[in-house]
């Protein structure tokens, strides 16, 4: 192992990659509604002529988003059917808005939970309506994301970002519903579980970019790092789902899926961070980080018992692997180095890099129904001459180009890029320092 002796560089201990399942959600289902006869007559053709051709396609493409079905349709084309009607409602939300949906037009959407479908929640509201297709757009990604074969580059990309799409539009959705009128839930649209979900999508992203790192052969510095994020993202979503009302709504295969991870991840990180405190001579922290990481894998390993062989493999291989790591780093402290193995919990807390953000997919920025007004002409000259008075009192200058490059350059060499390596990397990405990381991972 990494603790012999100073005179040559440690051996690296073997890489773990654990390939733990990724979850994907199912779409809600929604009754039929007649929208196109009940709000035929709420039609203004003076002020709307297309109103009852939109009404019409409107009802088409509901009666199509309704029906739509992973297995039959596949969920690409479900991601775009439910984006075509969620323009569609976004515009007859518009549209409509004078309209009291409820006692005047009769119209009311009935919704079903995708974990417990036999609960469903009934509004008269075109907010309701829009949230909820966007929850099917979040499955679809999430499900296309699950369907790449991580262990192909250009795939494991796109599931990189399904999933990072997926935390986006479910953002999206929780916007919504944060002013929404409506008091009444499903669980799977309370906020507890749509905040406890976009953490686990961002999760499983993430989770991409550390199993490419591994594939890679990416230095043990950065994996653990990208492991660390890892580890707390699952922590969150964990301690989100700990509801009452999820616990007992929400699949206990969801709930089993997120345990094991955030075990394994744990282990993993500190599996990983024990390497380079072996190279600084830190034996005792090596060996208490070790111990850590064999009994966090051994936690995974016993919560999916239950579970496929095939599965369990996956959780057993980094299990063994932090236990022979465990076992050779401690027979070196215990024979030759005679380091006090300090207890875990007086450990510093590991550094994370976050690869991964809510992205919003370009289905989401909705035309307006309605050309806006022309704007004003503004008054450049008189704006300029405010911005410049108001410059000038004192307001500290923007750090110069150079300046932003070196820091982002140290950002990156303390995740453990090299100068150059860091250097190239921020004038391909013009100064992002998330970016650059990025691409310096799936180079």
């Amino acid at each position: 192992f990494f603790c012999q002796g100073r005179s040559r560089p440690p051996p690296r201990p073997r890489r773990c990659q654990p390939t733990a399942p990724m979850l994907a959600f199912n779409v809600k289902t929604t009754e039929p509604v007649p929208v196109e006869e009940r709000l035929r007559r709420h039609v203004d053709t003076s002020r709307f002529p297309s109103g009852h051709a939109f009404l019409k396609d409107l009802q088409g493409w509901r009666e199509k988003m309704r029906s739509q079905r992973f297995g039959t349709n596949g969920a690409e084309a479900v991601r775009d059917g439910q984006l075509r009607y969620y323009a569609l409602a976004t515009h007859a939300e518009h549209h409509f808005r004078t309209v009291d949906l409820k006692n005047e037009a009769k119209v009311v959407f009935r919704w079903y939970d995708t974990f417990s479908t036999r609960r469903f929640v009934d509004q008269p509201d075109w907010a309701f309506e829009r949230a909820s297709v966007l929850f099917n757009v979040a499955g679809a990604l999430s499900y296309l994301a699950t369907s790449q074969e991580r262990g192909d580059p250009e795939q494991i990309k796109l599931a990189c970002r399904y999933f990072q799409e997926a935390s986006g539009v479910i953002n999206e959705l929780r916007k919504i519903a944060s002013s929404a009128s409506w008091l009444s839930f499903t669980p799977d649209m309370t906020d507890d579980f749509l905040e406890a979900l976009s953490c686990i999508m961002l999760a499983q992203a993430q989770k991409c970019f550390y199993e490419k790192a591994v594939a890679d052969g990416r230095s043990h510095a950065i994996v653990a790092k990208l492991a660390a994020e890892c580890a707390a993202l699952y922590q969150d979503a964990g301690l989100k789902l700990k509801a009452p009302l999820l616990q007992e709504a929400i699949s206990s295969e969801w709930l089993a899926v997120v345990d094991w991870n955030r075990a394994l991840f744990d282990g993993v990180q500190n599996y990983y961070a024990a390497t380079a405190l072996g190279e600084a001579g830190e034996y005792g922290a090596c060996v208490s980080r070790l111990t850590h990481a064999v009994n966090r894998t051994a936690e995974a390993v016993n919560m999916c018992q239950r579970h496929s062989a095939a599965l369990q493999k996956q959780f057993r291989d980094a299990h063994a692997l932090a236990k022979d790591a465990h076992a050779k780093a401690k027979k070196d402290n215990d024979s030759i180095y005679f380091d006090r193995v300090p207890p875990y919990a007086t450990l510093p807390k590991l550094p994370r890099h976050a690869l991964v953000k809510p992205l919003r997919p370009e289905g989401l920025d909705v035309p307006p129904p309605e050309a806006p007004p022309s704007p004003e002409k503004p008054d450049i000259i008189g704006a300029a001459a405010a911005f410049g008075a108001a410059s000038l009192e004192g307001t500290p200058p923007p750090p110069s180009f150079d300046e932003a490059s070196s820091a982002g350059v140290e950002d990156l060499v303390a995740m453990g890029f090299s100068k150059e390596a860091a250097s190239a990397a921020l004038a391909q990405c013009k100064g992002s320092v998330q970016e650059a990381a990025a691409l310096l991972v799936d180079s």
